[in-house]
């Protein structure tokens, strides 16, 4: 009789359940439009956040670093997490302020003499397409008349977004105050985080133990998401170092081949080169723009550098540095960046790579456990054949 009425308990119960399950979907479903601006609120509202607890993980060890030291001080050992944490956010300043205080003055040397001497080149440009269009007339109709259409089209695009695109600029300008103070507020967090960071990681295994009973599966979540540490925190420092290496090569080639805007190409390929796989090309794309206003035959030069260059980054530099980080082959590393590019943007295409890579781990477990199950083998390698000829074959590892 207790079996029956603890069954049909556990009845009531799931169908309560599903009944309220279908009713929140069907809720969300007819006020799609309002949740997803209630989401936008959400995420505009925790963007500090986010960006606090990156800034704490990639300062992380730096501060752990910093703590060792200073706890070999006697007098100093009490207060060793503060002054690590204090030290690290002064480190990362310092990073930030000894860049733009060594890069800027050039960039900007190199950004006026681009603007002194634009017109110039496009000047120099446009008298030997007046040479060579006066030399053939058919050609030289056809160009007048894509100029008269750029012409008109540009007209007509002034007259309907000047308004709206001085409106644009006037709230960037604003945006720019909302930016300053969410970065003071991301600080705040990350030195939260990093003054707290065991408790904060002890809340969350605790809320695991909460919810999950079972400890297999808790132990699985925990190694994993060490592993998960260990594929982020392997791809930034070594993506980082990588891309450092790549501008130093490219500032140094440069300026043997002497090339125009040495110091801002080589900045842009170095911080394009984030970028898995297509960052140097990425960034060469405008390089080439800047140096083929001077001179054709250097961007030619340029170009052919820049291919030689990626395949000796994606060839030598690239797999000594980061070595086993994220164990994705060619093809998973294009999946990655077109898959979270397209959902995350510039952003998806640099964190894309370990994020895929933490999946692949996880669907890897799961694959090989399934195989263990039953008795078949988990190398890769015990699979590779002919899909023709295994259709009819008995499966691998069973009789």
């Amino acid at each position: 009789m207790k079996t029956d009425k603890k069954f049909f308990v556990w009845l009531g119960v799931t169908i309560f359940g599903s009944l309220g399950a279908a009713a929140a979907l069907y809720f969300l479903l007819q006020r799609f439009d309002e949740m997803r601006a209630f989401w936008r609120v959400v995420t505009s509202a925790l963007r500090p956040v986010v960006v606090g607890g990156a800034l704490a993980y990639l300062l992380c060890p730096v501060a752990k670093f910093l703590e060792r030291q200073f706890r070999r001080v006697k007098f100093l050992s009490p207060i060793a997490r503060l002054l690590s944490v204090l030290f690290s956010v002064i480190f990362a300043f310092g990073v930030v302020g000894l860049f733009c205080a060594l890069i800027l003055p050039q960039l900007t040397g190199s950004i006026k003499g681009l603007v002194t001497d634009l017109p110039k080149m496009l000047e120099g440009q446009l008298t030997r397409l007046g040479t060579y269009l006066e030399s053939d007339n058919e050609t030289a109709g056809a160009v007048m008349q894509m100029v008269s259409s750029v012409e008109i089209s540009l007209a007509g695009w002034i007259k309907s977004n000047l308004f709206s695109t001085v409106s644009t600029l006037a709230g960037s300008v604003l945006s720019v105050g909302s930016a300053l103070v969410n970065l003071v507020v991301s600080v705040i967090v990350a030195v939260y985080l990093l003054l707290d960071r065991e408790r904060y990681l002890a809340q969350l295994k605790k809320l695991l133990y909460a919810v999950s009973r079972n400890g297999r599966f808790n132990r699985i979540v925990l190694e994993t998401a060490r592993q998960t540490n260990q594929i982020f925190s392997g791809f930034i420092s070594g993506k980082l170092l990588d891309s450092l290496i790549v501008g130093v090569i490219c500032f140094l080639c440069l300026t043997v081949l002497k090339m125009p805007y040495v110091l801002l190409v080589s900045v842009i390929v170095g911080v394009t080169n984030i970028i898995p796989m297509f960052g140097p090309f990425i960034g060469a794309v405008p390089s080439a723009f800047l140096i083929l206003l001077v001179s054709p035959a250097k961007c030619l030069v340029f170009l052919i550098f820049i291919v030689a260059l990626q395949q000796v980054d994606g060839n030598i530099i690239g797999p000594r540095i980061l070595g086993n980080s994220t164990g994705l082959s060619a093809l998973y590393v294009t999946v990655a960046m077109l898959l979270f590019g397209k959902l995350m943007g510039f952003v998806g295409m640099i964190v894309g790579v370990p994020l895929f890579a933490t999946l692949y781990y996880i669907i890897k477990r799961l694959a090989e456990y399934s195989l263990r199950q039953r008795d078949m083998p988990v190398d890769t390698l015990e699979y590779v054949g002919d899909m023709g000829e295994t259709e009819a074959e008995e499966e691998p590892g069973q009789e």
